[in-house]
């Protein structure tokens, strides 16, 4: 009997999962001394509306995050090796991305409106 339930329940998480975004709900950005970018080295990240940055300052030094969208700045210098979580991105839109200690690493965070359509089924379950 165990052998049956173990993958049931497997299969029913899988099925109600399925939200049908095109892109990660947490996007990481490592920061170092030569740029912000991507786990895949990516400078141009793409997350769904509601989604959010997760930074990593992968760097021996103090670094800064500046941006026009709110949710993406960091309001103290992020320590060398520290991490932070941003706010959930609520709107579509394109940011920019600016260290305050060196103007030369820049990124772009696209958040996205996920695609009609997609996935999802089952009730809310709240």
């Amino acid at each position: 009997m165990r052998r049956i339930a173990i993958p049931l329940i497997a299969l029913a998480a899988a099925a109600c999962g399925g939200s049908g975004s095109s892109g990660p709900t947490e996007a990481p950005l490592n920061i170092t001394a030569s740029g912000i970018a991507s786990n895949t080295g990516s400078t141009s990240i793409t997350i769904p509306v509601g989604g959010r940055v997760h930074y990593f300052n992968k760097d021996t030094v103090a670094h800064q995050i500046t941006s026009p969208c709110a949710e993406l700045n960091m309001a103290t210098p992020l320590a060398a090796g520290g991490n932070q979580l941003q706010p959930v991105m609520n709107t579509s839109e394109g940011c920019n991305l600016t260290d305050s200690a060196n103007a030369a690493l820049t990124a772009t965070v696209s958040v996205a409106a996920p695609t009609p359509g997609g996935g999802g089924g089952g009730g809310s379950g709240y």
